[in-house]
């Protein structure tokens, strides 16, 4: 089985870049590839491409791994599925399911989050798929995850999306925010990138137009509070003045801000 688990993950490997594989064969040799003598190999057998033959069966090979052919062919949900009945203990499968959602991640993020959206059973796939698309496109996972239907979902990775974009890119982050109207459920996330030291210190005014767009009158009002002590950690004799130019904060609602902070 050891032998078997590292001949398919160095397939998941090869398949990426290297083309169809004759098993067990360099591919400079067809014939060796095609010769009906030669048993399935037991990678197949393991993951179900191919029946199981005794020791003194003879059975053809196929000219090249399904596995193979299939991520080749950027079909990853059927190479997906027969991972998932592949006959490995659960460790051994959870790793070799990452390595192949990571390669489908990268050709075809998109694609693999709505599959499994829309696949029953697979729903547990999108939050690993969604990160590694993070990885690669902030913007796009971002959008993706902004196009969900609302519920618990669409809340917790477009919250996860714009947290790791506005570290990764927060200028670019900061105006797709601003494109659109204020909504709940960028509120979390827009509190704790405006109120945050980096922000604060770097770009005052843009933390302070954030907190602004924050929908929920109570989460604004905390982002407030936590903004003015940042900028007071910051820069103390600053504070004032700032605020004054703060959007949307009524006098009263600044006095009792630098009331809190003294």
């Amino acid at each position: 089985m050891k032998r078997s688990v590292r001949q398919f993950a160095w397939l998941l490997t090869a398949a990426a870049g290297l083309g169809a594989l004759a098993l067990g064969r360099p591919a400079a040799e067809p014939a060796a590839a095609a010769s009906p003598q030669v048993a399935p190999s037991p990678v197949l057998q393991m993951i179900g491409l191919a029946a199981p033959v005794g020791d003194n069966t003879e059975a053809p090979l196929p000219d090249a791994p399904q596995l193979s052919r299939w991520m080749e062919q950027r079909e990853f949900a059927q190479a997906v599925l027969a991972l998932q009945r592949a006959p490995l203990d659960a460790d051994t499968r959870e790793q070799l399911l990452q390595q192949l959602l990571a390669r489908w991640a990268e050709a075809a993020p998109e694609q693999a989050a709505r599959w499994a959206l829309a696949t029953p059973g697979q729903a547990h796939l999108l939050a690993p798929l969604h990160d590694r698309w993070l990885q690669q496109d902030a913007r796009s996972a971002t959008v993706f995850a902004g196009s969900l239907p609302a519920g618990a979902e669409r809340q917790a990775l477009l919250e996860e999306a714009l947290l790791r974009w506005t570290a990764q890119d927060g200028p670019a982050a900061r105006d797709w925010l601003r494109s659109y109207a204020p909504q709940p459920e960028l509120d979390e996330a827009i509190a704790r990138h405006a109120s945050g030291d980096e922000l604060a210190r770097h770009a005052p005014y843009e933390a302070m137009d954030l907190v602004a767009r924050i929908a929920t009158p109570e989460r604004r009002w905390q982002a407030w509070q936590a903004l003015a002590r940042s900028l007071h950690d910051i820069e103390p004799e600053r504070v004032a003045s700032l605020l004054a130019r703060a959007p949307g904060l009524l006098p009263a609602d600044r006095a009792r801000l630098l009331a809190e902070l003294t």
